[in-house]
């Protein structure tokens, strides 16, 4: 059945509340471009306190100039036991923006109430509606709080409300927040539950905390299902890799629309409860159905992309009918082989000879410089005949006969390859396909062969349809 994760009918969707440090155009910008339904331009905990005036004058610039698209605004002031709340309003508040304001530690209706007063006069001054706007209240922040939570989530402009444990944490001295199996310690799971009952009492949004470990996504998106399969609205963010997840949680996916389509069809003409799907469905079911349909309104759901068949690439290779013995393959791709190449083939195979890497000792051997590490010369030979031998053709490669050095290859030596059919035999398991050997040759600028290498190939016969 439906789940009751959004589907609360709301004017502005909360899934994902992303916070921008006040006063960093860096992560301003990078937010501006994701899919988090608002940004929180922050002036508490994430600016300094010589930076706060500074901070807060920037985000009034944001409010001026910035174009958030279709973002809802929200600016965190700095809490009521601080000099600063009043100043953060009347520094940023404009004629259109933001649109919410989130209070940090609020701890009563009072405290909501004084606020609003603040807002009322502005939005005056500003020429904006009364009420227009509204209030997101941390409120679980301060001990106080908690049992308050349901007389906060009820107060006059309050849209959404949420909670938090590090504040709370700390003023209660505690060691940890969650426990080994990082699910949060009772007197934490007891704030979030009562802040997810405050909001549905007051029939506002509720929205989850921050979820800190950066590096763990797959936790991140296993918090935002429970937050959302629990009746939480949104979810706090942190990261940019945070933000889709939390889109996708707090939507309604495709298959729980379709259901709530289905259900709200199959109610019409019915008086009362009904047998649905071998369910007894009445009221609530139908009501959360219709939720489900009013909270996908307006949202562009995340649906994972089909997923599809990679294209077939190009035959340049050749089919077994193709690959008579005697055949010589001249290769249209060359190189020249660089200092670059020898260091990262040898260091990345793990090969520590002095002959490859150390200039210096190189100067007492018979070559007096460096040599190219030979099974990258062996590599690229393989390489190089790819296109015009197996590439799309082959199904494996069944290993070397012979490889021989007649030269050594030095830095700068420009590399072009040859191939030979050698020996072509049908395969006694598979018969749509055949064993090849082939003899790979390269030589160096100077026409000198410089390596050689007989390998065998399980090839494909040409298939009836490309």
């Amino acid at each position: 059945m439906l789940r009751s994760a959004a589907l609360l009918s709301a004017t502005r969707r909360l899934r994902s509340l992303h916070f921008v440090p006040g006063g960093s155009q860096k992560f301003l910008d990078k937010a501006l471009l994701s899919k988090a339904d608002a940004l929180i331009c922050d002036l508490e905990d994430s600016v300094a306190p010589p930076d706060k005036l500074t901070a807060r004058a920037e985000v009034g610039k944001w409010m001026d100039s910035t174009d958030f698209g279709k973002k809802t605004v929200i600016v965190r002031i700095n809490a009521l036991d601080t000099p600063l709340w009043e100043d953060d309003l009347t520094g940023t508040m404009r004629a259109e923006k933001p649109h919410m304001y989130m209070i940090p530690k609020a701890s009563c209706a009072d405290d909501i109430a004084k606020i609003g007063a603040v807002l009322s006069r502005l939005e005056k001054q500003l020429g904006r509606p009364e009420g227009s706007v509204t209030l997101l209240p941390i409120a679980t922040e301060v001990p106080s709080a908690p049992l308050r939570a349901e007389e906060i989530a009820k107060s006059s402009r309050v849209e959404a409300i949420t909670w938090g444990a590090e504040d709370l944490g700390a003023e209660m001295g505690v060691k940890k927040r969650k426990d080994k199996d990082g699910n949060w310690l009772e007197i934490f799971q007891l704030c979030r539950s009562l802040t997810l009952l405050a909001a549905k009492s007051a029939n506002v949004q509720a929205i989850d905390t921050v979820f800190t470990d950066l590096k763990d996504i797959k936790a991140f998106s296993v918090e935002c299902e429970k937050a959302a399969d629990s009746g939480f609205d949104g979810k706090m963010t942190i990261h940019p890799t945070q933000i889709d997840a939390a889109n996708k949680a707090f939507s309604p996916t495709p298959e729980e629309l379709k259901e709530a389509k289905e259900l709200l069809a199959a109610s019409q003409g019915q008086k009362g409860a009904f047998r649905w799907k071998g369910q007894m469905v009445d009221i609530p079911h139908l009501k959360q159905a219709q939720r489900a349909l009013d909270r996908a309104d307006g949202i562009e759901l995340e649906e994972e992309a089909p997923k599809k068949a990679a294209p077939k690439a190009p035959y340049y290779g050749k089919w077994l009918e193709e690959l008579e013995v005697g055949t010589v393959i001249q290769h249209a791709l060359t190189r020249t082989i660089t200092e670059t190449d020898n260091i990262l083939f040898t260091t990345l195979s793990l090969n520590p000879a002095k002959l490859h890497l150390d200039y210096e000792s190189a100067k007492g051997t018979q070559f007096k410089k460096p040599l190219v590490n030979s099974m990258y010369t062996v590599a690229l030979l393989v390489g190089m005949s790819v296109l015009e031998t197996t590439h799309g053709t082959t199904v494996a490669n069944l290993g070397f006969e012979e490889v021989v050095f007649p030269k050594p290859c030095f830095y700068g030596d420009t590399i072009r390859a040859e191939t030979e059919v050698i020996k072509v035999r049908p395969s006694s398991s598979n018969p749509n396909t055949g064993i090849v050997t082939f003899e790979h040759r390269a030589y160096n600028q100077e026409g000198a062969l410089v390596c050689k290498a007989k390998r065998n190939a399980m090839m494909n016969r040409r298939p009836s349809k490309l």
